[in-house]
């Protein structure tokens, strides 16, 4: 009794405690099955069942935490979607809500089911609270709510097992396709090579590179030029000349096709001269994040270039008009008593990428809740707002792509979103897991089968057959699947799920990118089945 008391009494501690036995669950193994970080659901429900509960505070922490640290992790990345892609996740996301909407309105019929309980069974079943809002809104009915949480513990649990389950249904790896994938896209990266050239293309003779354009022509960067053998950096105003030998800098095809256009390939590499100097920097300047190379104008006041940058694992030949972003490794040719002004001027302290700005972190997720709470509305059809959720997301991810806005950078190191992430989620699913397990055993006994098995078909169903259909249909990686329905069903716990069975940041970018649509469509069909 006194434990008990103790517990009820001291909710941190209770938290702590779920968190902790929920991570030893997770983390034994059956038959290759793991509940991962997702055993601290489990745990909490055991614990709600026996009447402990946890302050609503810690979930709403938590979801923020974790949402945000999603739209961080994948701003940098999610506009890069090409629109095809685009297109595909989203009609995967539309078929998989709106086969859960009619398959509700089907059920609700045949099972005499009321239509604004039915609703709540639908936002309940895909886990989706601004859908409820739009729903109790739209049916100003508390049945709806009751709906919502008779089908809310299931559907988390449901989208939990499915997301473990998929290499089982479909009978693949995770590991060799995660394999596989990394393969696809180091063919894609084109390696940057260089090459010595000998000019002997007499309609040069005087040009210089601002004539040629020759960056925006060959998509190359000339880094050195040796002129009568003095070895000069060039810049715009440059002359070429026939003899000179120049060092091109691009990628193997762009190299190929400038080659002829300049003259032939020197047999003789330019030689080592001990004045200039290659070298890498860290950009951690905030005066000069966002700023262009062009703008940057090192050759004049360095007498240097910038020959190559490196961003998020990929390397590629520094264009004048790319703008740099907060952590970029940046190569640079130059003299080389020139090279300390230099790191200067890109700042290269390891030390402010390995630590987060606290004060950008809550301005970022201030911001979001703030964004949330603006109403939008399209005609007199609906309205709606963000909510807390679709705020912050959206906050982290417009953020994090725009990297700067004044003197604030908004771009967090990988680690610590991590640890946002992950710490979020624990107290997210420890608060969602009390709350459950209050209702889960008296719902089963007093409210009836067909509710409990209305909401367990909705969060199933769909999920099982658009899975195969996409599969099928576009030859999705489970990686890339396991993103999409748990955007698509707005999970969090499912996202978490995936997260935990492996190191690719795929799941969570494609979690990121359908997740808005989703929410969106949500509250759409909310309001679409409170008329029937």
């Amino acid at each position: 009794m006194e434990v008990s008391a103790y517990l009820h009494s001291h909710a941190v501690f209770l938290l702590i405690l779920i968190i902790v036995f929920g991570f030893l669950l997770g983390r034994i193994r059956l038959f290759n099955f793991s509940l991962e970080t997702s055993g601290i659901l489990f745990v909490a429900m055991a614990f709600g069942h026996f009447g402990f509960r946890l302050p609503g505070e810690f979930q709403t922490l938590g979801l923020i935490l974790f949402i945000y640290a999603i739209g961080l992790q994948a701003g940098p990345s999610i506009f890069n979607i090409s629109r095809k892609q685009g297109f595909q996740l989203n009609l995967i996301v539309l078929v998989l809500i709106s086969s859960g909407a009619v398959l509700t309105l089907i059920l609700a019929k045949l099972l005499d089911v009321n239509t604004a309980l039915a609703v709540g069974l639908f936002t309940g079943a895909l886990t989706s609270t601004p859908g409820l809002a739009a729903a109790q809104e739209a049916t100003g009915s508390t049945l709806t709510s009751t709906g919502y949480g008779l089908a809310y513990s299931f559907g988390v649990i449901g989208v939990i097992l499915f997301i473990k389950l998929m290499p089982v249904i479909f009978r693949s790896s995770i590991k060799e396709e995660d394999q596989k994938i990394t393969q696809e896209e180091q063919k894609q990266k084109t390696p940057i090579l260089r090459k010595e050239v000998v000019i002997t293309n007499q309609a040069l003779e005087g040009k210089t590179l601002a004539d040629l354009h020759f960056f925006q022509t060959t998509g190359t960067v000339i880094s050195r030029i040796s002129q009568k053998g003095k070895i000069v950096i060039p810049g715009p105003d440059t002359e070429l000349h026939v003899g000179d030998v120049v060092r091109i800098i691009g990628e193997e095809a762009q190299i190929k096709a400038v080659i002829p256009f300049l003259g032939k390939e020197s047999k003789e590499p330019l030689p080592d001269v001990s004045r200039f100097e290659s070298r890498k920097f860290i950009l951690t300047n905030r005066d000069i994040v966002g700023k262009t190379i062009s703008e940057l104008n090192l050759r004049q006041r360095f007498n240097a270039n910038i020959t190559r940058v490196r961003r998020g694992g990929l390397e590629f030949t520094a264009e004048p008009g790319l703008k740099l972003q907060w952590g970029d490794r940046v190569r640079v040719v130059g003299e080389a008593d020139q090279m300390e002004q230099i790191r200067q001027l890109f700042g290269d302290e390891m030390r402010k990428i390995e630590y987060g700005d606290v004060f950008a972190i809550t301005m970022g997720i201030l911001i979001g809740v703030l964004i949330g709470l603006v109403p939008f509305s399209i005609g007199r059809i609906f309205s709606f707002s963000l909510g807390l959720t679709g705020g912050v997301l959206f906050a982290g991810l417009f953020l994090s792509n725009r990297g700067k806005v004044g003197p604030v950078i908004w771009q967090v190191p990988v680690p610590i979103i991590t640890f946002m992430r992950d710490l979020g989620l624990t107290f997210f699913l420890a608060v969602v897991g009390t709350k459950a397990g209050a209702e889960v055993v008296q719902v089963i006994q007093t409210s009836g089968p067909k509710l409990i098995l209305m909401g367990a078909l909705t969060t199933v169903l769909p999920m099982v057959l658009v899975s195969v259909w996409a599969r099928k249909k576009y030859k999705l990686y489970l990686l890339d699947l396991m993103g999409i329905i748990s955007g698509g069903m707005t999970s969090s716990p499912g996202l978490a799920a995936a997260a935990s069975m492996t190191e690719s940041q795929r799941p969570i970018i494609l979690y990121a990118t359908v997740y808005p649509f989703a929410m969106i469509l949500m509250i759409i069909w909310a309001k679409i089945m409170a008329l029937f």
